[in-house]
């Protein structure tokens, strides 16, 4: 792994936000973050659980996203989805068939082409996105708006507010299906291991997250005077759109520049209605909305009613807008589903509305026990309802409930390779169909299927997988038999072992089930949900030990020796491929090399049947992160923490949450650097640079960088300042009008076609000691990144005497940082002697006579500053050691010193270098030499 340099000069003057890098523990753009000699705790769940519901707060989306008390980083975003035109859209959709490939995951795998950099101009500026021609409105026909306008726009501004909601992945397409599933998957977590919960203290989060996200669905449909769903928003965003660029949400913003482009996209919204049905999507969200009952309805039943009124009237739009095309006997398909642009098409909505009526009849009977026969006949016949004709000479019964989609009658068996994911929820169906039904048919598909993902046949050698696998599959009995057998889940055991079923899913060498390359954690993860919840259910814990081993796998004990959840422990992926936490100011994947903020509990895509994975962010194979991915991974690790780490469980004390855990702060590994390994400030910020040095004048070059991060944002109103001295001029009799300034490049002019430019200004004179400045405006200039403005100040002639009056710019108060851009013409150096302002107000550097951003006038004194003790040079942190910890403390002070604070000790212990007064960078690059023995003490020389 290559290690970071060590600072450079031009950069080590710096107040900026950089951050030391260990010998120990190195990033760098191929690798996860490592720290050798300092294994991850693979079993505390607790913690694990704990970043996890982090990532759902990374994806919020709306106009309360900054104020929801969670991530600093993420503020309000696509706020336009409060005034989405209640208007037709143009050209309008098509209606969606069925998938052609029954059970495949045919959405991601389709999704981005981004081994290429995203291109294109903004919305409207004729570029790539303009050109494959954007949907905007809404999939509404004039006529049915007409006759539903008092129900869609009550308020009559022609406009409907649906700000809320996740995003579905790093993009910032609100997805329905995926969004769905990933609501009522970590709601059934909760459902099932509440007590769980409760015990690590997250209870509260989980509820916030739950709240946020079926309060959208809730406000996402419109209902009519009876109460009946008329229609639902379950997409707004358009992928193909979307998805050209690589910026945070926060700068999806119209009129605004990102690098040399506008990210801003239209949004349009993607309704189920009569007319363009949906039913799939309705489901979902119905079984959403029915978890969020169950687990609401005993601390607030106002809101928990509101739930089950909204997830009954969404179940009943999505029956009476189900078509399908079916004759007895024969698999149907379904004839309309909900768009997604080729991202998440659905295979079929049968298993989305036998998720939804699973669930409403759980809710119909905790609402009502007397209910119980009734809800049965609604929901749960809808699902497993038989028709009393024959099929065969067999006698077999032809299914006309939903199931019919995977068994065609009751002479036929079926099994389900895909567990519980975003296409295919029947794992999760059966999980809670069997112990309502009880009959042999739900219980052998749910227990099969565990069986499938963590057995193998007796011959092959298990021994480096952590777990003793099952060897075989229960015989439950012939087909005709199966199906029609009542049976209860305590009988299981006693069942003989198949002699001819032996289906097991692929495992790598050391025991990793792997069902798709794509994305396979997210499917272990909700077959260990799935493990956990027969566990629970039936007293059999023969799968327990399959999930903790794979949990384990996952939290970093596996080949490439670290986690698969972004941020846990000292080892583990940083690099996932998601637009917020990377926050780049270039549109670019690679760059910064590092990523800006730690996506905590993010689980990346995970690893190959190679045990392979790359830890890149470009490659979304091994590193997207999604909702649906972490649905499953959250009950898993709730139903984990239930039956190993709880009190008086064998892995108690392996398991503890962070009670001081601060999610807006980074874990170790994401100190901001260029690919050099030097250290690159945040914030805003300038740079500088010079050429064609001569006796008379000089080509200057200034750049200013906008990289706010807590959360990114667009500034309109900029002015830097670069100083200069005319005393040579002066000393030969002339004065600052012999200096004339040239403007050579304007990149905000030729970034926006002439249409905006910087204001170019001065000299201005700064003070008597022959200190002057040129003032560089860039007003409405909304951008995020950089801005580059080349000028010259040259000497005019003096026409008696013929002659260009000597002047020595290098001598400057601006010049001192700067380097050559002759060869290189994106050189630049950061400089804090280049002063920003922001509407007037002094940000960034430090003016001539010391004034600094706060107003403070910087220190010039030779005196030390007074403390008590005597000075343990090194030492910042006062821990009585010298240690990294301590040149990291220095740069986090310079960096944020609203957030980070050293001590009046402190600050006599880290300043080591005698060349300035106070804590600088230097000092921290003098502490990390010594702790490399490259610097045989810090004691500093007399000052």
């Amino acid at each position: 792994m290559k290690k970071a340099k060590i600072f450079k000069r031009s950069l080590a003057c710096l107040s900026a936000a950089a951050t030391i890098l260990s010998s120990s523990m190195v990033t760098n753009v191929n690798a996860a973050v490592i720290t050798e000699g300092k294994p991850n705790n693979y079993d505390n769940f607790a913690e694990a659980l704990q970043l996890a519901l982090c990532f759902y707060d990374a994806n919020k989306c709306g106009d309360e996203v900054a104020d929801d008390g969670y991530y600093s980083w993420r503020g309000n975003c696509h706020v336009k989805d409060a005034e989405i035109p209640l208007q037709p859209m143009n050209p309008m959709p098509e209606l969606y068939g069925e998938a052609k490939n029954d059970g495949s995951q045919n959405g991601k795998e389709q999704e981005k082409k981004e081994d290429e950099q995203p291109k294109g101009e903004g919305d409207g500026d004729g570029g790539l996105s303009a050109a494959k021609g954007l949907y905007e409105g809404v999939n509404m026909s004039s006529k049915f708006i007409e006759a539903n306008r008092k129900y869609l726009d009550p308020d009559g501004d022609g406009k409907l507010d649906l700000t809320g909601g996740w995003h579905d992945a790093g993009d910032h397409v609100k997805f329905g299906l995926p969004g769905s599933f990933s609501a009522s998957t970590v709601g059934w977590g909760y459902y099932e291991f509440r007590d769980a919960y409760k015990e690590m203290g997250l209870d509260k989060h989980v509820e916030d997250e739950m709240r946020w996200i079926n309060d959208y669905f809730m406000k996402a449909t419109f209902l009519d005077d009876d109460g009946n769903a008329i229609a639902y928003c379950y997409q707004v965003g358009e992928g193909n759109n979307d998805h050209n660029y690589w910026c945070a949400p926060e700068l999806q913003v119209d009129d605004t520049v990102v690098a040399s482009s506008s990210c801003a996209v239209k949004r349009p919204a993607y309704f189920a209605t009569a007319e363009m049905p949906a039913p799939d999507q309705c489901a979902g969200a119905a079984a959403s909305l029915a978890i969020n009952y169950l687990n609401f309805k005993d601390t607030d039943a106002t809101y928990a009613a509101k739930n089950l009124k909204y997830a009954r009237a969404l179940y009943e739009l999505a029956v009476a807008t189900h078509e399908e095309s079916w004759t007895p006997g024969s698999t149907p398909s379904s004839l309309v589903l909900g768009y997604d642009g080729g991202f998440y098409h659905s295979s079929y909505d049968y298993d989305e509305l036998s998720w939804a009526a699973v669930w409403l009849y759980y809710a119909a009977v905790a609402e009502d026990e007397t209910q119980k026969d009734a809800a049965y006949d609604k929901y749960i016949k809808a699902i497993i309802d038989v028709d009393e004709s024959t099929t065969n000479d067999k006698g077999a019964h032809p299914y006309t409930g939903y199931m019919k989609r995977i068994i065609t009658d009751t002479g036929n068996c079926w099994q389900n390779i895909w567990v519980h994911c975003w296409d295919t929820v029947w794992g999760g169906v059966f999980a809670k169909l069997a112990p309502v039904t009880n009959t042999a048919r739900d219980w052998y598909i749910f227990r099969y299927n565990l069986e499938f993902w963590s057995g193998c046949n007796a011959e092959v050698d298990a021994s480096e997988w952590g777990y003793e696998p099952v060897r075989g599959h229960k015989y439950f009995g012939m087909d005709d038999y199966l199906w029609n057998t009542p049976m209860t889940c305590d009988q299981i055991p006693d069942l003989p072992n198949s002699d001819t079923s032996s289906d097991f899913i692929a495992k790598s060498p050391k025991g990793w089930a792997v069902v798709s390359g794509y994305g396979s954690a997210r499917y272990n993860t909700a077959a260990g949900l799935c493990a956990c919840v027969y566990a629970k259910t039936t007293g059999d814990d023969t799968f327990l030990p399959w999930a903790k081993a794979q949990m384990e796998y996952i939290l970093g004990k596996n080949p490439m020796g670290y986690a698969y959840e972004v941020g846990y422990g000292n080892n583990f992926a940083s690099q996932p491929h998601h637009r917020s936490s990377h926050c780049s100011g270039k549109q670019s994947m690679e760059d910064p090399t590092v990523q800006v903020h730690t996506l905590w509990g993010a689980l990346v895509g995970g690893p190959d049947l190679k045990d392979f994975h790359n830890d890149v962010t470009k490659d979304y194979i091994y590193n997207e992160v999604t909702d649906d991915y972490n649905a499953g991974f959250c009950g898993d690790l709730a139903g984990l923490y239930h039956f190993y780490g709880a009190k008086g469980k064998e892995l108690e004390k392996e398991n503890h949450i962070n009670p001081d855990f601060d999610m807006s702060a980074n874990a170790i590994g994401y100190d901001q650097v260029d690919k050099d390994g030097n250290p690159l400030p945040v914030g805003i910020y300038a740079a500088g640079g010079k050429n064609q040095e001569q006796d008379s004048s000089v080509q200057l070059k200034v750049v200013i960088y906008n990289r706010t991060i807590n959360p990114p944002k667009f500034e309109s109103d900029l002015r830097a300042r670069y100083y200069f001295n005319i005393s040579e001029l002066t000393e030969a009799g002339y004065d600052v009008d012999y200096i004339v300034p040239r403007i050579d490049y304007d990149q905000e002019k030729s970034y926006s076609n002439g249409k905006n430019e910087a204001k170019f200004t001065g000299p201005f004179k700064y003070d008597d000691d022959g200190n002057y400045y040129i003032d560089i405006q860039w007003k409405n200039c909304d951008f995020y990144g950089s801005r580059v403005f080349q000028f010259a100040l040259t000497t005019k002639m003096d026409e008696e005497k013929c002659v260009y009056p000597h002047w020595d710019s290098t001598n400057d108060y601006s010049y001192a940082d700067l380097v050559s851009f002759a060869d290189d013409n994106e050189a630049a150096a950061i400089t804090d002697k280049i002063t920003l302002y922001a509407d007037g107000e002094l940000i960034w550097g430090v003016e001539p006579d010391g004034t600094k951003p706060d107003g403070e006038k910087k220190e010039n004194t030779s005196t030390e500053p007074s403390v008590t003790k005597k000075a343990v040079y090194g030492d910042t942190n006062c821990d009585g050691t010298v240690e990294l910890a301590d040149a990291i403390l220095i740069m986090q002070t310079l960096a944020s010193p609203n957030k980070y604070t050293v001590t009046e000790q402190g600050r006599l212990n880290g300043d080591v270098d005698s060349s300035t007064v106070g804590l600088t960078s230097n000092d921290a690059m003098f502490i990390q030499e010594f702790l490399l023995k490259k610097r045989a003490n810090l004691a500093p020389s007399v000052k």
